[in-house]
């Protein structure tokens, strides 16, 4: 059984792997299908490639695929939500697999890791990704305003600015521009990328587009207030991380100085937690022993991210 247990693992591990191979094969499929639609519709294309014009959230009805879609993409990775639907869907069927190997116990204990790990993965690199899109938003920002003043409309100006700036910030607003010559509103796709990769800052910019696109008005001015209280954000941020760092650090002792403990406890006596998993009573207290320290872990993950994860 140890050995069919370790060989379910192994699945179920490099059916994640192949997944993650494949969305990341697949990254610039976007890009590509929407040059080949804008191509299309320059040459007068049939009505029914309209549909490619939608938002992409509304064209995923099931919000486990749309969950993991935008988990995906604050990532960097434009994979297309078929992808993404068909990646769960090789997953999904490795799970009775694992379940029939492991035990009803155990499987879901292996399956929850794994979750857990590839959730924490791709978290980080979306919250990295953001952060740098953050602390690269004020100067893209002064470049946006410096295009607006020599004329040129809002969506001209992303573009052109876009351009200039580094990465993510130009792929990210490439993407938006993108969208918005294959015939989407700009306001529009400004408020479904900050729904998407958490940017309430680029909501604002979509609603003061709206605004001025309704009533007029100037958008230098609401650019230049925008940029300033993100710039003024950043350094409160930058004080409270600070001020924070001894209690977060206190934080994650707590976290692992339990976790620390049970690897000490197992190395020096490897048989205490089997006799503990051979009797239905200490399968259950270790089972529940280890979702109250996961549940642990995450109410201080959740406390430590809202210290330092500004614009949210």
């Amino acid at each position: 059984m140890t050995l069919l247990a370790s060989l379910a693992f192994f699945l179920f591990a490099l059916g994640a792997a192949a997944v993650a191979i494949v969305v990341l094969a697949r990254a610039g499929q976007r890009e590509r299908q929407e040059s080949a639609m804008l191509r299309l519709r320059a040459m007068g294309a049939a009505a029914d490639v309209e549909v490619a014009l939608l938002p992409r959230d509304e064209r995923i009805g099931n919000p486990l695929v749309r969950s993991a879609a935008y988990l995906l993409w604050r990532t960097g990775a434009e994979v297309e939500p078929q992808t993404v639907s068909r990646g769960l869907l090789v997953l999904l069927l490795l799970v009775p697999l694992t379940l029939m190997l492991f035990g009803p116990v155990a499987g879901v204990l292996a399956i929850g890791v794994i979750a857990a790990l590839g959730y924490a993965w791709l978290a980080g690199r979306g919250a990295k990704r953001r952060a740098l899109i953050l602390e690269q938003l004020p100067g893209y920002l002064e470049s946006v305003i410096r295009i607006l003043s020599a004329g040129n409309t809002l969506d001209e100006s992303l573009a052109a600015a876009a351009r200039g700036s580094t990465e993510p910030t130009r792929t990210l607003f490439l993407s938006v521009g993108r969208q918005v010559r294959l015939g989407a509103a700009v306001e529009d796709v400004l408020v479904e990328t900050a729904e998407i990769h958490h940017l309430r800052d680029l909501k604002v910019l979509g609603l003061a587009a709206a605004i001025n696109r309704k009533y007029g008005g100037s958008l230098r001015n609401i650019l230049k207030s925008l940029m300033n209280a993100v710039r003024s954000r950043d350094v409160a941020a930058r004080e409270l991380k600070a001020l924070t760092a001894e209690t977060r650090f206190s934080a994650w002792v707590l976290a692992g100085i339990v976790i620390s403990l049970t690897l000490y406890i197992y190395v020096q006596n490897p048989k205490y937690y089997a006799d503990m998993w051979a009797q239905p009573g200490g399968r259950t207290l270790l089972v529940v022993s280890l979702l109250l320290q996961l549940a642990g872990m995450f109410a201080i993950w959740r406390m430590v991210r809202s210290a330092g994860d500004p614009g949210a």
